[in-house]
């Protein structure tokens, strides 16, 4: 009786090893995750574990880059005014009058919070938890917004072209109306659905048409009288 001999396995094609990511590749995905969950939940609520299955990536992968959760946070702040600031400076920095200036800051600011889709629901919720989390470093980030703002308004009262405006409360009085209308997408849409509203009365192009003529209502020269005074009674 023969024995038979067990066959051999010819060995497969082995898979080359997992190529590790960047670490300037893995730190974006870290903070793109990040951002989103912190949008989505709050900074409470939002978990590492969570992040770190968006990002799919594991913890010490995140623990790698940022020592803390609540580092972490910091860097998504930071991050995303850094890009908003950057893309308003650049629009500010142009050679064209004032109102027109003013005018793209205030289109610009809404097209890119609409690209940066975190950043207006991040926004919102520190403004409701009183910014208890943005520590110096991150507000003088921030500040740069008003600070872009001020620019303009100085150009535009040198060349006789804009009334005498606080530029801290037109920065105030145009940033946070455009961060409240990216934030409420849903209930644009159930308000405008409700009020049977015409299509498009909403939408983006005729809202920033809207902030840009209160704008320039706002800083259009005016005789004395017609200055309203701020007394309510």
């Amino acid at each position: 009786m023969s024995v038979k001999t067990p066959r051999r396995r010819t060995p497969g094609p082995r898979r080359p090893p997992a190529t590790p990511l960047p670490p300037s590749d893995s730190r974006q995905r870290i903070l793109h995750a990040a951002a989103a969950e912190f949008a989505l939940r709050g900074f409470e609520p939002a978990t590492v574990d969570r992040i770190a299955r968006r990002a799919r990536l594991n913890k010490a992968m995140i623990y790698y880059h940022f020592r803390s959760k609540r580092a972490l946070y910091t860097s998504v702040l930071r991050n995303l005014f850094t890009l908003m600031g950057d893309c308003l400076a650049a629009t500010a920095a142009s050679t064209d009058p004032p109102q027109v200036r003013l005018d793209r800051f205030v289109s610009a600011f809404v097209l890119e919070g609409q690209r940066l889709a975190h950043f207006a629901p991040i926004m919102l919720r520190e403004l409701a938890s009183g910014g208890r989390r943005l520590d110096e470093e991150t507000l003088a980030v921030t500040a740069r917004v008003a600070g872009i703002v001020r620019s303009i308004l100085d150009q535009g009262r040198r060349d006789g072209a804009f009334a005498p405006v606080d530029p801290l409360l037109l920065a105030l009085t145009t940033v946070w109306p455009i961060v409240a209308y990216l934030a409420s997408g849903p209930i644009r849409h159930a308000v405008a659905r409700i009020s049977h509203a015409e299509p498009g009365r909403l939408d983006p192009d005729r809202f920033i048409l809207h902030l840009q003529t209160l704008n320039r209502r706002a800083l259009t020269p005016a005789a004395a009288a017609d200055i309203p005074t701020g007394v309510t009674s």
